[in-house]
């Protein structure tokens, strides 16, 4: 049975291809597309190495079948733009059936423009992953996430240099099955500031952002201090900074503030930063390098929130116009802070290491493979949460 389902999108690929000529006006227009991904995986589940030397769970190495169909439309209309991609991935797990799943995502975007000086966007995105087993090692269950954001921003260019800036969003996160630690939300918020812009492209900018949301998966539990609503503000600053016509500086940093109503226990608040770096070494290569500084809400008996910090480094070497080279490493130190009662803190600190190497060749126009090696590590200061997986992927995806 396993054989055969790759190939189940097979009808609904020849259905999209027999309909193009039909509506297809320009060649960027609309766009159809087809992959097939095959990734092993030695350790699904992200088990610690002592679990997996006593027997383990053999059904921890997996082969993950992709097989995908998508659609997109992009069409500017006078000083309006509009953006579609609708996409269907079919996953396929042959040792673990039960985590078998069709994803529907979709994104739509409006860039509208009322005159010049006054324009903005109106976005829209829905996701269907499977939550990572890194934090959740529930196995026999499959625990599905679906992530939907819908939100209108807006600029208005005061002058040669002054902008106002804001927005609205309405998003929501919801898994099949309940995470004690992040739980499903639904979250509204605005957001409004100045950015000030130089002739040389350098642009700095201050918003302030409020956040209300609520757990829809939750009612108040005075036993485990977990709350059922939660409200957020941000007071942020940003930086775009041209150093020259190859490299780029963002930098942000922000104070966050989340209150809980009813359990202010569960209050922090603290310092969210980050960094990048795009540097076009010559026309060949070129060097990404960011570094990220987060808190985030992560509730448990003996825990309150994460405070992360993550450095990568992604360097990309274009070998020919039709082959390219990918490199990425990520570190990341992650620690579990602030205990909501008398339970002392859990003090866990963990470290995870993330690597990549693959391997991109497009032989004609529209058809691009690509190969990759992937090991993903953690080791932790308590028992039961190191691990170390090692993946392989081949893809293929084929635009016309």
């Amino acid at each position: 049975m396993h054989v055969k389902r790759p190939y189940a999108l097979i009808p609904a690929l020849l259905l999209l291809t027999s309909m193009r000529p039909a509506w297809a006006q320009t060649e960027d227009t609309f766009k159809l597309n087809a992959g097939y991904a095959l990734q092993t995986d030695n350790n699904l589940f992200r088990l610690p190495a002592s679990t997996l030397a006593l027997g383990g769970n053999a059904s921890a190495t997996e082969r993950i079948s992709q097989s995908s169909v998508g659609l997109s439309f992009n069409k500017p209309y006078s000083l309006q733009r509009f953006e579609v991609d609708l996409n269907l991935i079919d996953s396929r797990y042959q040792q673990n059936s039960y985590l078998s799943f069709m994803a529907h995502n979709a994104s739509a975007a409006w860039r509208w423009s009322l005159t010049p000086k006054l324009h903005g966007n109106l976005t829209s995105t829905r996701k269907e992953t499977l939550n990572s087993f890194a934090d959740n090692q529930t196995q026999n269950v499959r625990n599905q996430r679906t992530d939907t954001a819908t939100r209108l921003d807006t600029i208005y260019e005061l002058g040669a240099a002054w902008r106002v800036i804001g927005g609205v969003t309405a998003a929501a996160q919801n898994n099949v099955l309940p995470l004690a630690a992040e739980g499903s939300t639904s979250t509204t918020s605005g957001d409004v500031g100045l950015r000030y812009v130089w002739s040389s492209g350098t642009a700095l900018s201050y918003a302030f952002k409020r956040i209300n949301g609520k757990y829809t998966n939750r009612t108040l539990q005075p036993s485990t201090l977990l709350d059922n609503r939660f409200s957020q503000q941000d007071n942020e600053l940003r930086l775009h900074w041209p150093l020259s016509g190859q490299t780029v500086v963002d930098i942000n940093a922000a104070y966050i503030s989340r209150t809980h109503p009813n359990f202010n226990q569960r209050d922090y608040s603290g310092i969210n930063a980050g960094a990048s770096l795009k540097w076009d070494i010559s026309g060949k290569s070129a060097l990404t390098a960011s570094w990220v500084h987060e808190l985030a809400s992560y509730q448990t008996s003996s825990t309150n929130f994460t405070r992360t910090d993550r450095l990568s480094l992604s360097p990309v070497w274009q070998i020919t116009p039709k082959t390219a080279i990918r490199l990425r490493y990520e570190i990341a130190l992650r620690d579990y802070l602030d205990s909501p009662g008398s339970t002392p803190a859990s003090q866990r600190s963990d470290t995870t290491h993330d690597a990549s190497l693959s391997l991109e060749w497009q032989p004609y126009q529209n058809l691009g493979l690509t190969t990759s090696l992937q090991k993903a590590r953690r080791t932790s200061n308590q028992p039961g949460f190191d691990y170390d997986s090692n993946m392989a992927t081949i893809a293929a995806k084929y635009s016309f």
